[in-house]
């Protein structure tokens, strides 16, 4: 049987991440009801249902081998599967790669979220219905008082502070040659100085609006999902 989607007027968007996409708040840990995934159908004229699959300590592409389901790449595909149909997918990840664990550099993150963006050019994944837009943030810049706040023992060092610095260029270079939205949530928030680590209210209000006005941009020109079968 043939239909059409619910409602071809109403967007759906996946926002993929880790804490600062969960809404962990930096003054008592708890989650943020103010949170950017919250904010973006407030923050603009865009109107869309908002699917939160954000993570604590979810990594782009580095495995802690106690906790193999933070690995977001593992999920990735599953994600794109089971929230189908889809007209936009928001990606934030990296800031946990960088902790002193990992020591991973900024180029090392980068090239893993190119496999991201190449698994998200699977046509299969999308049969019946069209492949959704995809937006791929470069996450805030690690605070600098961050290493001081962690001390000697913490999990982010110096080293993960200039990689942090690094991502943003990292990121442009490895996602060049595919038709994907670059931002840089470093260009509109920042880290609260409580942790070094996660966005306050403010600064996921900030957010909101620079991804909701880059989503509208995006989805403006975009044509409806094609029917499928029911």
């Amino acid at each position: 049987m043939e239909r059409k989607h619910c409602n071809l007027m109403t967007k759906r968007i996946l926002c993929f991440g880790d804490s600062n996409t969960w809404g962990f708040s930096p003054a008592d840990g708890q989650r943020m009801d103010h949170r950017w995934t919250r904010l973006l159908n407030t923050a603009g004229t865009l109107d869309a249902e908002i699917l939160e699959e954000g993570l604590n300590s979810r990594n782009a592409v580095c495995r802690d081998h106690h906790m193999p389901e933070k690995c977001g790449y593992d999920a990735w595909k599953m994600m794109l599967l089971s929230h189908k149909p889809l007209d936009a997918v928001v990606l934030m990840l990296g800031t946990n790669d960088l902790k002193s664990t990992y020591h991973c550099s900024a180029r090392y993150i980068a090239n893993g979220l190119r496999e991201y963006v190449r698994e998200w050019m699977n046509p299969t994944l999308y049969e019946g219905t069209k492949q959704p837009q995809l937006l791929v943030v470069s996450p805030i810049l690690l605070g600098d008082n961050l290493a001081d706040l962690e001390g000697e023992g913490g999990g982010f060092n110096r080293y993960s502070m200039e990689q942090s610095r690094l991502l943003w260029e990292e990121l442009q270079a490895a996602l060049a040659p595919y038709p994907v939205t670059l931002l840089n949530a470093a260009d509109f928030a920042e880290a609260s100085s409580l942790d070094g680590l996660h966005m306050d209210e403010e600064n996921h209000a900030r957010l909101a609006a620079a991804i909701g006005s880059t989503l509208q941009e995006m989805l403006a020109d975009s044509p409806e999902n094609p029917d499928h079968d029911a």
